[in-house]
């Protein structure tokens, strides 16, 4: 009997062991445990981002809880509550559950001391210097226009192929919008930088003195015109040279008395007389008068 009884004991404390085992998971196998520093400590960034109106979530908070810290035990990482979760009665096994997060939010108790951070208008929040551990992230300020995110989980470190990391991001599933989405304002541009001082131009050269023109030769006085009030006389004409008389012209004889046809000499009828004196006074008086034509022409002329 005390044998069996023995045997029973043996048996409970092996299952126990064995559901204590079970509760804790493993981080990493033996040999990538071996690579991990737990002195480190460890960050995250969260974006909250709207793809499908492509804006980012702006105001709100996040805060972080830590439910379980990082040991190792034989040379393998587990996690292991911290006192907020102990006796929760939630087993850390498949990390991956989409329900595990909200089983310990569930289990969160009112005293549980969290990081709250804001989030930015951009909507991004960092937790920098967080204890390796894992975390429960809750949003417990709404942002503008979208209902609350659902909480998760992020292990730091976290292992993937090329080893342990320290700088985890996450980017959650945001919300639905509670009203309609009004596209972000455009950012005010920068006050463009003054333009600098232009450089003075150069002064222009001064230009050449001109050089001082010549006396001009004095001109030739002109000879002195005549007094237009005071024209020329012109000469006194030569005195046309009295014709001469011309030679008395010889009178002609008394023609013979001719005979009358028909008529005998004696029957003739008798010669009138002949005066010869005009011919040279009308002569004189022609070349007079033409001389003081001419004078008077030529008076005329010179006026």
């Amino acid at each position: 009997m005390k044998q069996n009884k023995n045997n029973r004991v043996a048996a409970l404390l092996l299952a126990l062991c064995m559901a204590v085992c079970c509760a804790l998971p493993a981080l990493a196998a033996p040999a990538a445990s071996a690579n991990i520093d737990l002195s480190r400590t460890g960050s995250m960034d969260v974006t909250l981002y709207d793809h499908q109106n492509d804006v980012p979530l702006r105001g709100g908070a996040l805060t972080v809880y830590k439910v379980a810290d990082v040991a190792r035990t034989n040379g393998d990482l587990h996690f292991v509550y911290t006192a907020d979760f102990t006796g929760c009665g939630i087993a850390l096994g498949d990390l991956t559950d989409s329900t595990l997060a909200s089983r310990l939010e569930a289990k969160l108790p009112a005293r549980a001391a969290g990081t709250t951070h804001k989030i930015s208008e951009q909507g991004i929040v960092s937790f920098d210097t967080l204890p390796l551990g894992l975390y429960l992230v809750v949003q417990t300020e709404n942002s503008k226009g979208y209902e609350a995110i659902n909480s998760f989980l992020v292990s730091l470190p976290m292992a993937d192929e090329s080893g342990w990391l320290y700088t985890v991001d996450a980017t959650p599933k945001v919300g639905a919008p509670t009203q309609e989405v009004t596209p972000p304002e455009p950012e005010t541009p920068s006050t463009p930088s003054e333009p600098g001082k232009p450089s003075e131009p150069e002064k222009p050269s001064e230009p050449d003195k001109p050089t001082q023109p010549g006396t001009p030769d004095e001109p030739d006085m002109p000879v002195d015109p005549n007094d237009p009030n005071r024209p020329v006389s012109p000469g006194t004409p030569d005195n046309p040279v009295n014709p001469g008389n011309p030679d008395n012209p010889v009178a002609p004889g008394t023609p013979d008395n001719p005979v009358a046809p028909g008529r005998p000499d004696g029957n003739a009828l008798p010669q009138s007389g002949q005066l010869n004196w005009p011919i040279p006074f009308m002569a004189c008086s022609g070349v007079l008068l033409f001389a003081v034509g001419w004078v008077l022409d030529r008076k005329e002329t010179l006026a």
